[in-house]
């Protein structure tokens, strides 16, 4: 039966066609990752709606939000879909701007044509992580049915795939989150090497805040140290809560220099807060560059290396691994190649 036949056949008996049902099971609830979720539900639309247009826009992973005071206006997001898009401004589009704003979706008609675009905000937790526009679609009864039945069932499963990403003390992306987006990031080359920086952290004597204070400050210093780790980085950056009182961050897009500055940053910001009941707390930092192909144990190893000489030397420092093996410090480690997957 054609598409326009159980169409029909909906509209008259006032459900939605099962050939629909059956499209929303294959492309959306059988899908385990966010990724492939957004690639069914954008394939689910071009198929049923048959739209003129279809856009992703996005910032990044942590969704569309302004980096330290950044004006909403100024954020620059860039189309997922299309490949070497280039960034634009929110304020170059009202629309997009609004949903933003608003969070919520904005339903443009053209009373020419009777067909109408949307602006959809996918959210991200309390965040909008992206802004999905839809060009072009019939929004008829039972069109206007089958849209609303498959985003709602994407914004479901979507939150129950985010939800089992993100740490549920902190906020920020969990260590299974971690393995599989750095494995993947490195294998499918999506990071430019020579520009991108991996980073451990960890807080230094912390079994001793919770042995003086108790594990409710404990957890509350992690907290708040997530939450200056939003506030300081990009909303490009990758933020992780690695394990225990340890985090890490993937910079992009910057220089050995600009990496050291941004870390020293947020460094100087944990040492300088002064955390309820706890006082002053530091933090240690080792950081390397991220080769292409190297199988994600190689670089894990290589930050880690930095921040055991950081908390064998002083602590409370920001050490990059390159530096330590240039200055004779740290022995040159052997690079693993080959298309090994660890994770």
């Amino acid at each position: 039966m054609t598409i326009k036949k159980e169409k029909l056949q909906g509209e008259q008996s006032g459900l939605i066609p099962i050939t629909v049902l059956e499209e929303m099971v294959s492309k959306l609830l059988t899908q385990n990752n966010r990724r492939a979720l957004m690639s069914g539900f954008v394939d689910l639309i071009k198929s049923w709606h048959k739209p003129k247009k279809v856009q992703l826009f996005a910032d990044g992973l942590r969704g569309i939000m302004g980096h330290r005071s950044q004006e909403l206006a100024d954020i620059q997001v860039s189309d997922l879909l299309k490949i070497n898009s280039s960034s634009i401004s929110l304020s170059d589009d009202g629309y997009i701007y609004k949903a933003v704003e608003t969070q919520e979706i904005q339903i443009i008609n053209n009373t020419q044509s009777h067909l109408v675009d949307l602006y959809i905000p996918l959210m991200l937790g309390d965040v909008v992580g992206a802004i999905l526009v839809v060009q072009g679609i019939s929004f008829e009864p039972m069109n206007k049915k089958i849209w609303q039945q498959m985003l709602a069932s994407y914004t479901h499963i979507h939150r129950i795939l985010y939800s089992g990403e993100i740490d549920p003390l902190t906020n920020l992306m969990n260590r299974a989150s971690f393995d599989s987006l750095l494995n993947q990031t490195i294998t499918e080359k999506k990071l430019s090497p020579e520009n991108s920086y991996f980073a451990l952290m960890d807080i230094d004597f912390f079994k001793k805040i919770n042995d003086n204070f108790g594990h409710l400050y404990g957890d509350e210093v992690l907290i708040l140290l997530a939450r200056a780790m939003a506030e300081s980085f990009r909303s490009n950056d990758w933020l992780f809560r690695y394990g225990g009182e340890e985090f890490a961050v993937v910079l992009h897009h910057l220089d050995h220099d600009e990496a050291i500055s941004s870390l020293e940053r947020f460094r100087r910001k944990i040492e300088e807060t002064n955390f309820p009941q706890v006082g002053q707390v530091t933090i240690s930092i080792g950081f390397s560059a991220i080769v292409a192909h190297e199988p994600s144990s190689s670089l894990i190893d290589r930050a880690d290396q930095a921040l055991y000489y950081v908390k064998n030397n002083g602590r409370n420092q920001t050490l990059c691994y390159e530096d330590l093996v240039k200055q004779g410090v740290l022995g040159q480690t052997v690079q693993e190649t080959g298309d090994i997957e660890l994770f």
